[in-house]
């Protein structure tokens, strides 16, 4: 949990607003506190209370830009709407806020016109961000697009910057390189940063992640634990932790982590985690767990195709190869031309319970499709060396 919903200074922000609530007190709250609530109540998960909050504020403060910015962003990152969330933002009266202007950039980027945002973005630079506005506006820019992984705009934006001692600049400089598979670069970056702040969560959980990625799975536990220790109720502390344990084979433990992360983040998408627990529960023999699992994991997805490929590689991975294969069979025939995840395990099912006609239909999908996937999966099939074109030329099924 975010360490501000734990401050007395937050606490005190929602007593009143539950008394407010209750016409037991007369004094009123800012527009930002109240929605530092409707942010509260969203992030346990009461999405109905949040919206209240919300409604509440507008109705308080119809010229704030605050609260119109947070119900915006619940249809946008929520209820997957974008032209409900513009339709929001434009109720915002002044156009010159800066929440506004980021807020329709994000709109943008959610609406995958990522290059439409970034000229509006700029235009605003250009026309209307004043000098001494400027450098902030840079760096909150360059934060923004790296929220979305956009790296390219991320480093045109920090390219316009001056500040690059500045801890933001450093942060968003260590995410390019991380992004960029220069791990030991990213990870100098962030251990300056924790040398002078070595009680910051967000720069362990980078590092953490850092080494996990270049298989420094000790040192990336070691990482995470020391974030716990700052905030027991991390989630991406905790889920960093759980992710080295499971890559270390320590389940049991991974399980534990996974649990926690589960009970932090009831209301955000664990899809991902809901498939990895199932996958774990498979490996210790227990398919009733992992079919609960399974189920929550498809229950709360949104792309349920997807989510069915990542529960087919599971089940194939623990041997269920007659179960993966009904899964990506009645799947992937069903999937848009340029999808290309799965084909390869669909193959490799078929060679393993003699369809040959299939094997060898499913295979030329996968070396076409997706070759990496085709190295993984099938080239130990194949004479060391050989090339992904060339698997379909070379007979293995008798």
């Amino acid at each position: 949990m975010d360490l501000y919903y734990q401050s007395d200074k937050f606490k005190q922000i929602l007593c009143k607003y539950k008394e407010l609530h209750k016409d037991n007190i007369s004094e009123f709250l800012e527009p930002e506190e109240l929605t530092d609530v409707a942010e509260y109540y969203h992030y346990i998960g009461e999405d109905q209370k949040a919206a209240e909050a919300t409604d509440y504020a507008i109705r308080m403060y119809p010229t704030a830009t605050t609260p119109f910015a947070f119900k915006a962003r619940m249809a946008l990152l929520c209820d997957d709407n974008p032209q409900k969330a513009d339709d929001i933002a434009e109720m915002i009266v002044d156009k010159s806020d800066l929440d506004y202007l980021y807020l329709k950039a994000e709109i943008m980027i959610v609406d995958n016109k990522v290059d439409e945002a970034d000229c509006f973005l700029f235009n605003q630079y250009n026309d209307t961000i004043s000098t001494e506005e400027r450098e902030d506006y840079v760096l909150d820019v360059a934060a923004l697009f790296s929220d979305y992984e956009e790296t390219e705009y991320v480093e045109k934006w920090l390219s316009r910057s001056t500040k690059t001692e500045d801890n933001d600049y450093k942060e968003l400089h260590a995410r390019i390189l991380k992004s960029r598979g220069k791990y030991k670069e990213s990870e100098a970056i962030l251990n300056e940063l924790l040398d002078a702040n070595p009680y910051s969560g967000p720069y362990w959980n980078q590092l953490a992640q850092n080494q996990l990625l270049r298989n420094d799975i000790n040192d990336s536990i070691t990482s995470s634990e020391y974030s716990i220790a700052i905030n027991p109720d991390d989630e991406e502390a905790i889920l960093n932790k759980a992710n080295g344990l499971f890559t270390l084979g320590n389940y049991d433990e991974a399980l534990k982590y996974y649990e926690r992360y589960k009970k932090l983040c009831i209301h955000q998408d664990s899809i991902v985690v809901d498939v990895t627990i199932g996958h774990i529960y498979l490996m210790k023999g227990n398919a009733a767990e992992a079919q609960r699992y399974f189920y929550s994991a498809l229950t709360e997805s949104k792309n349920k195709s997807l989510t069915l490929i990542h529960i087919g590689v599971s089940t194939f991975d623990n041997g269920y190869i007659e179960y993966a294969y009904n899964l990506f069979s009645t799947l992937l025939p069903e999937m848009d031309d340029d999808w290309d995840i799965g084909y390869a395990y669909l193959a490799r099912c078929c060679y393993e319970l003699k369809k040959e006609k299939e094997f060898k239909e499913y295979l030329q999908q996968a070396v076409e499709r997706n070759p990496e996937e085709s190295i993984e999966v099938l080239s130990d099939l194949f004479p060391e060396g050989t090339k992904p074109q060339d698997y379909p030329n070379i007979s293995i099924l008798k």
